[in-house]
C-alpha cells in the first residue's frame, strides 16, 4: 500500500500573525477571506486540468502537484497505466475522480487531504476493501513525540515515516507529531531538508525527543542562480553558496566583510575603516580600464548596480551566491561582466511562531599603530634637513641664523635646549580611540500552509577609532507570502532603512575618497607640538599663542582636531527597498511570475567647518558651510514563465520573460561662507555663494530573456542562456546588444563504471562559456553634453552654452567572453568535498578616451577599442575531520588571477596616471595599471660613488642613487621602469569550525601573497624635511660619509634637489598579509538550564574581528588602497581597519 504524508493547518496561528502584522492592506483582506473560509479543504480546493493519452499514475501526480492532497491505494487494486483523457477548469477532485474512475471499477473515499482508492462495491457504490478504509482511521499503536534542532528551537514540517512503509505524518507548528502505526513497526525516520536524516528504534517506546542536526554539505543543496533556483547537483557554471550559518553572529555593518577569505576567486578588501565604509569587491580580478568594475548586486531578486550593502542588517540574510563565471552572469547580460552577488534574505517558515532576540557590546581599537619618530629625534632631523639645504647653497652648518634665508633658520631652542620638549605627542594615540559598538535585533517568523511572513528590525550603533567618525543604521524588513489558492500565491518585501554617520572631508568640504584627513594629519604632525596650547585652545585657530613663533622658521601644524571637532559632519540617508509578486500555475508544468519592484534613495551631507580653521598658523579663513542633497529612485517591472517537466529521464526547466527598468538621479551642492558666528550653520545665515550646482540624470533598460536547462539521466546536463538588452546609456547605433552562453556537465558519479567505487560520492565535470557586459559608464556618455560659459557683448557678460564634449553614436558595451572549466569532488561520503576551475576571459570592445583631431575642437572621444585578457585558477576543498560528539571541519581556498591587455588606442600608446607623483602603466602585452617610475638603489655613500656612477647634476653624498636601467651612462625619463603591481599572485582563506557538545569554536584566516602597494605617506613621512614628521625607521638616515646610516634612507633636504621627490620604488612596499580575520566561540545553554524559562534556546558567544595581521607593510594596513579605475593599490593615508572584540547573546522564544 502507498500512503503519503499531510499537514493539518493551524489556523490560530494565522490569526495572531493578522493581528501582528498590518504591512499590507491587501493581503490582510485576502487572509481574512482565508481564515473565515469554513468549507471542507476538497470543497475549497480547485484545480484545472488538461491530459491527454495520459495514465492514472500521471493525473494522480498532477493532482499531489497541484495540490496538498495525497492518494492511498493497494497496488492490484488500481492500474496506473491505464490510459485517459480529462480537461477540467476550477473543478473539484471529487468530480473529476468520478469522472476518471467511472469507467475503471473503482471508485474513491476522502478523508480531509488523503484520497483512498479502491474496487467498487456494485451494491453500495463504496470501496470493496474495507480493510483500506479501517487502515486510515484504525491504528494498533500510538506513537508521540517532539522535534528539535541543537540549538533547541522546534522544528515543524519534520517528516516522520515508519521504515520501509509509506506510514507517516510530519511535525505540527509546535514540532509535535502523533502517529498511529502497526504493531510490528521497528523504526521511525525523521528527515528535514537541509538535516541530517535519523533513525530511531521503535522498540520499548511510544514517546519520542528528537534533536535534528544540520547538512553542513550536500550535493541536492538548492541554490539561487539569477530568476530562479537549481539543486547544486545540477549546475553547469561556477557558482559559490554563503549560507547564514557561516555568516551569523558577525558585528560587521556590510555583510560582504564576513565573506572575506571563504570563496575562491572573490577578493574582498577592507580599504577603509571608517566606520560604516563598504569594502572593496572584486570576482575574477578587473575585466575592465575605464568602466566600473563593481559587481552586480540582486537583493531579493531586484538588481543594484553600485550598491551599498550597509543598507542591509547582515542577520537578515539567508544565503548569498556568488554567480563568478559567465555562463551564469550572462542572464544579466550588459551587467554581468564583473560577476554577480545574489542576496537571499530570510522569508517565513510554516509553523509556530519564532521570535529571535539578539544583543551585542563590542569595542574596537586600531589594530596597530605606526612608529614615528619622537620630539627629539624629529628635532635632530629638523636641524640636518635644514643645514643639508644650506650647505647645498654653498653655507656652512656652522652659520647663525641672521645669514640664513628665513626658510632655512633654526629655532634657537633646538639647538640650546632640545630635552624642554621630552618625547612629545605622540598624535596617533590623540586621533584614535577605543570605541564601542552596540547592535541589538529582533525578529519574528511563522506561518501556516497558506500565509507565511518575517518581520525584523536591528539598531547598530558603532563609534569609529578616528575621533569624530561615527555610524547609526535602524532598519525595519517585512517579507509576506500568502497562498490564495492552490495555484496562485502572493508576496512582499519591504526594506527601510534610516543611517546617520560623520564622513570625513576634503579641503573643498565634499566627502574624502581612500584618504582620512586627520589619520594622514596625526602620521605629519609635529611632534614638538602640544595637544592644546597655553591658552587652552589648539593652535592653528590661536594666532596669540606663543608656540605660534615657530611659524617665522617656516614649520606648520597640523592638528588632527581641526577636521574632527572643529568641524560639524552630518549626513542622514534613507533608504527603501521593496518588491510584490504575483506567482501562478495557470496550466501544468507552467508558472506565471510577475515582479514589480521599487527602491527610493535619499541622502543629504552637511558640514560646517568653523571660523578661522586651517593647516598652519597663517591665513586663517572665515567659516564655510557644504551642502549636498541627492535623490535616486528605480523602478523595475519584470514577468517570466517558467516551464518544469520530467518526461521519463529526460527533464526540462526553462524559462522566457522581459525586464523593465528605470533609475533617475538628482543631486545639488552648494559652498557658502560669510557666517555671523559658529552659533548657527544653516545657510541661510551665508552672505556669499562660493560655489554650487545642480545636476539630474537618468537611465533605463529593456531586456528579453530565457534560459533552459536540460537533464538526460540525471547525469548528462546541458544550460543556455540569451539575453537581449537595449540601454539608454550607449549610441543610437548600438543601443541593443546579445549575451548569449552555453555549459554543459557530466556527472560521472553516475556511471556504473563510478558507482562501483565506494569512496567517490560525487564527481562532475563542467565545462562553460557565456559572453557578459559592462554598462557601467556614464549616463551620457554617447552623446555632446553642453556646458555653461559666458561671451562678451558690449560691456556686458552674456550667458551662453557650448558642446564640452564629442558624441559617439556607435558607443557600445564592452563585452566578456569566458571559459571556463570545472571539476567537483566528494569522496569518503563526502567528507572531503572539492571545487577545481580554471578560466580564460577576453574583454572586447574596452571603452578609452582617444585622441581625436584637434579640428574636431576636442581631445578625445569615448570608443570602443581596447582589449584585455584575463585567466586564473581556483580551489576549495572542505573535509568534516572529525564527526560525533567532537566536530572538526576545514575548508580551504586558494585563487589566481593574471590580466594582460592586448589593445589600446590608436597606435597601441600606452595610458600614463599621475596622482601625487605616483604613476602606473597601462601598455600591450603587460598587466594594467603596473607601478611605473625610477629603481632605488640605495644611497650614495660617498663622494666616489658619485663620481663612478650615473646621476643626475648636483648630486651629492647622502642623495638617492637610481639604476640606470637602459645602460646609457645617463640618469633620466627612459630609466623610469616597471616596479610592481597591485595584483597578488595569489589569495587565501582557511576556516576552521570545531563542535563539542554545546560549545563551538571556529576562526578564519585570509591572506594574499605577491602584490605590491604604493604607500602614498612616504612622499610627506620618509623624505619630507619640512614641517612633518617622518617615520622612525627614517633615523636611520645618511649623516655624513663617516656616518652613512643603513644604507637606505637618503639624507634631508628642507628643500629638494634631483631626483629626492621623484615617485621610485622607495615609495613601493610588498603588500602581502596574512590576517587572522576573525575568531568566534560560543556556548548554548542545555535545554535542562533553560526548561523553567520561555526560552526554547540561549547562546552567548565572544568574537574577535580583525585580530592581527603579519605583513612586513611599514604602512597602518596593507588592504588600505584605493581600488578605481587605473589608480589601484594606493595607500594615501585612510583609516586603519580596526581590531573589534564583541559580547553578544542569542536568545530564541
Amino acid at each position: 500500500m502507498k500512503k503519503n504524508k499531510f499537514h493539518e493547518p493551524k489556523f490560530r496561528y494565522l490569526k495572531k500573525l493578522l493581528m501582528t502584522m498590518k504591512i499590507c492592506l491587501f493581503f490582510l483582506l485576502i487572509s481574512a477571506v482565508t481564515v473565515t473560509a469554513s468549507v471542507g479543504y476538497s470543497q475549497n480546493t480547485k484545480l484545472s486540468l488538461n491530459l491527454q493519452n495520459a495514465t492514472i499514475q500521471e493525473l494522480i501526480k498532477e493532482i499531489e502537484n497541484q495540490s496538498e492532497f495525497i492518494f492511498v491505494f493497494y497496488d492490484n487494486a488500481l492500474d496506473l497505466n491505464q490510459k485517459i483523457n480529462i480537461q477540467a477548469e476550477n473543478q473539484t477532485v471529487e468530480k473529476i475522480l468520478e469522472k476518471v474512475l467511472e469507467p475503471t471499477g473503482n471508485t474513491f473515499a476522502v478523508f480531509d487531504r488523503q484520497i483512498v482508492i479502491g474496487k467498487k462495491n456494485p451494491a453500495t457504490g463504496t470501496i470493496t476493501d474495507q480493510n483500506l478504509i479501517n487502515s486510515q482511521v484504525e491504528q494498533k499503536k500510538d506513537l508521540s513525540g517532539i522535534v528539535k534542532d541543537k540549538n533547541g528551537l522546534l522544528m515543524p514540517g519534520v517528516t516522520v515515516v515508519v521504515k520501509s512503509t509509506t506510514i507517516g505524518t510530519i511535525t505540527d507548528t509546535d514540532g509535535k507529531f502523533s502517529l498511529p502505526v502497526p504493531t510490528e513497526a521497528k523504526t521511525l525516520v525523521f528527515s528535514f531538508v537541509g538535516m541530517i536524516t535519523q533513525e530511531v528504534a521503535i522498540t520499548g517506546k511510544t514517546k519520542f525527543d528528537i534533536v535534528l542536526e544540520e547538512q553542513i554539505v550536500g550535493i541536492e543543496e538548492v541554490v539561487a542562480v539569477g530568476y530562479g533556483t537549481m539543486k547544486k547537483s545540477d549546475l553547469t557554471g561556477s557558482i559559490s553558496r554563503v549560507t547564514q550559518n557561516e555568516l551569523k553572529d558577525r558585528p560587521n555593518n556590510n555583510v560582504m566583510q564576513s565573506v572575506a577569505g571563504k570563496v575562491a576567486g572573490v577578493q574582498i578588501l577592507q580599504t577603509d575603516g571608517t566606520a560604516g565604509y563598504a569594502p572593496t569587491v572584486r570576482i575574477r580580478g578587473a575585466a575592465s580600464i575605464t568602466a566600473g568594475t563593481t559587481p552586480l548586486y540582486v537583493v531579493d531578486g531586484i538588481p543594484i548596480e553600485g550598491a551599498n550593502l550597509n543598507i542591509l542588517n547582515p542577520g537578515d540574510i539567508e544565503s548569498m551566491e556568488i554567480l563568478k563565471d559567465a555562463s551564469s552572469s550572462a542572464i544579466y547580460g550588459s551587467r554581468g561582466s564583473n560577476g554577480v552577488v545574489i542576496i537571499t534574505t530570510k522569508s517565513g517558515k510554516s509553523g509556530k511562531t519564532n521570535v529571535e532576540i539578539n544583543f551585542e557590546k563590542g569595542f574596537s581599537k586600531v589594530l596597530r599603530t605606526i612608529d614615528m619618530m619622537n620630539a627629539q629625534q624629529w628635532i635632530k632631523y629638523h636641524i640636518d634637513a635644514v643645514n643639508n639645504s644650506w650647505i647645498a647653497r654653498g653655507g656652512r652648518a656652522s652659520d647663525p641664523n641672521e645669514v640664513r634665508p628665513s626658510n632655512l633658520r633654526i629655532p634657537p631652542e633646538f639647538l640650546s635646549d632640545p630635552a624642554k620638549f621630552g618625547n612629545g605627542t605622540n598624535w596617533q594615540d590623540v586621533i584614535f580611540r577605543v570605541a564601542p559598538t552596540d547592535n541589538a535585533s529582533v525578529s519574528m517568523n511563522g506561518g501556516n500552509d497558506k500565509t507565511r511572513f518575517m518581520i525584523s528590525s536591528s539598531y547598530l550603533k558603532q563609534i569609529g577609532i578616528v575621533d569624530g567618525d561615527d555610524f547609526e543604521r535602524l532598519t525595519l524588513r517585512a517579507n509576506l507570502t500568502h497562498k490564495i489558492t492552490s495555484n496562485l500565491s502572493m508576496g512582499t518585501n519591504i526594506l527601510l532603512t534610516k543611517r546617520n554617520e560623520s564622513p570625513m572631508v576634503g579641503f573643498d568640504l565634499a566627502p574624502e575618497i581612500g584618504k582620512n584627513t586627520s589619520v594622514s594629519g596625526a602620521l605629519q604632525s609635529i611632534p614638538i607640538f602640544p595637544i592644546y596650547n597655553e591658552n587652552g585652545n589648539y593652535g592653528p585657530s590661536d594666532p596669540n599663542s606663543e608656540w605660534k613663533r615657530f611659524s617665522a622658521y617656516g614649520l606648520g601644524f597640523v592638528h588632527p582636531y581641526i577636521r574632527t571637532r572643529q568641524m560639524d559632519r552630518k549626513r542622514k540617508s534613507f533608504n527603501t527597498l521593496s518588491n510584490i509578486f504575483v506567482e501562478w500555475k495557470f496550466l501544468p508544468d507552467f508558472t506565471f511570475k510577475s515582479v514589480v519592484s521599487a527602491t527610493i534613495d535619499y541622502s543629504r551631507l552637511n558640514v560646517y567647518q568653523y571660523d578661522k580653521v586651517k593647516y598652519g598658523w597663517s591665513a586663517l579663513p572665515a567659516a564655510r558651510a557644504y551642502s549636498s542633497n541627492d535623490y535616486r529612485n528605480n523602478w523595475l517591472s519584470e514577468n517570466t514563465v517558467t516551464f518544469n517537466k520530467t518526461i521519463g529521464e529526460h527533464s526540462i526547466n526553462a524559462f522566457a520573460g522581459y525586464s523593465v527598468q528605470k533609475d533617475s538621479y538628482e543631486e545639488g551642492r552648494l559652498l557658502a561662507s560669510g557666517f555671523p558666528n559658529d552659533q548657527v550653520h544653516t545657510l541661510n545665515a551665508a552672505t556669499t555663494v562660493l560655489s554650487f550646482s545642480s545636476t539630474a540624470s537618468e537611465w533605463s533598460l529593456l531586456s528579453y530573456i530565457g534560459r533552459v536547462n536540460y537533464s538526460y539521466l540525471d547525469k548528462y546536463l546541458l544550460t543556455a542562456t540569451l539575453r537581449r538588452d537595449g540601454s539608454s546609456r550607449f549610441g543610437k547605433n548600438n543601443k541593443w546588444g546579445y549575451f548569449p552562453s552555453a555549459s554543459a556537465g557530466w556527472r560521472l558519479s553516475e556511471e556504473d563504471f563510478i558507482k562501483s567505487v565506494s569512496w567517490i560520492d560525487n564527481l562532475k565535470l563542467r565545462l562553460s562559456y557565456g559572453v557578459t557586459g559592462n554598462n557601467l559608464i556614464p549616463n551620457y556618455g554617447s552623446v555632446g553634453l553642453l556646458a555653461q560659459s559666458q561671451y562678451a557683448w558690449g560691456n556686458n557678460a552674456e550667458a551662453a552654452l557650448y558642446i564640452n564634449s564629442i558624441s559617439n553614436s556607435d558607443l557600445r558595451w564592452e563585452k566578456t567572453g569566458q571559459w571556463n572549466l570545472g571539476l567537483n569532488i566528494g569522496l569518503f561520503s563526502n567528507r572531503i568535498y572539492m571545487e577545481l576551475d580554471y578560466y580564460q576571459s577576453v574583454t572586447n570592445d574596452m571603452l578609452l578616451n582617444v585622441p581625436v583631431p584637434a579640428i574636431t575642437g576636442f581631445t578625445s572621444q569615448l570608443t570602443n577599442i581596447g582589449k584585455l585578457k584575463n585567466r586564473g585558477f581556483e580551489f576549495l576543498i572542505s573535509t568534516k575531520n572529525l564527526v560525533g560528539d567532537f566536530k572538526w571541519n576545514t575548508d580551504f581556498n586558494i585563487s589566481t588571477n593574471r590580466n594582460k591587455v592586448s589593445k589600446l588606442g590608436l597606435g597601441d600608446a600606452p595610458i600614463y596616471t599621475v596622482n601625487w607623483q605616483a604613476t602606473t602603466i597601462t601598455e600591450i602585452g603587460q598587466p594594467m595599471a603596473n607601478f611605473y617610475g625610477y629603481i632605488f638603489d640605495g644611497v650614495f655613500m660617498n663622494q666616489s660613488e658619485v663620481d663612478n656612477y650615473p646621476h643626475v647634476a648636483s648630486t651629492t653624498p647622502g642623495d638617492p642613487k637610481i639604476r640606470d636601467v637602459n645602460g646609457d651612462k645617463i640618469i633620466n625619463a627612459d630609466d623610469r621602469t616597471v616596479l610592481g603591481n597591485y595584483q597578488p599572485d595569489f589569495t587565501f582563506g582557511l576556516t576552521n569550525t570545531f563542535q563539542y557538545k554545546s560549545f563551538d569554536l571556529n576562526f578564519t584566516l585570509q591572506g594574499q601573497y605577491g602584490n605590491e602597494i604604493i604607500n602614498t605617506q612616504t612622499r610627506f613621512t620618509k623624505f619630507y624635511g619640512g614641517s612633518r614628521n617622518q617615520y622612525a625607521i627614517v633615523s636611520n638616515y645618511w649623516k655624513s660619509e663617516s656616518d652613512p646610516g643603513d644604507g637606505k634612507i637618503f639624507k634631508p633636504m628642507f628643500t629638494f634637489t634631483g631626483l629626492q621627490t621623484a615617485f621610485s620604488s622607495y615609495w613601493i612596499e610588498d603588500g602581502s598579509f596574512l590576517r587572522i580575520r576573525n575568531v568566534q566561540f560560543g556556548y548554548s545553554l542545555p535545554q535542562k538550564a533553560i526548561s523553567w524559562s520561555p526560552f526554547s534556546s540561549v547562546r552567548v558567544y565572544v568574537n574577535a574581528e580583525n585580530l592581527h595581521v603579519f605583513t612586513s607593510y611599514i604602512g597602518f594596513d596593507p588592504e588600505n588602497s584605493v581600488y578605481s579605475g587605473l589608480e589601484l593599490g594606493s595607500d594615501y593615508g585612510a583609516t586603519p581597519m580596526p581590531r573589534t572584540v564583541t559580547f553578544g547573546i542569542k536568545v530564541n522564544l
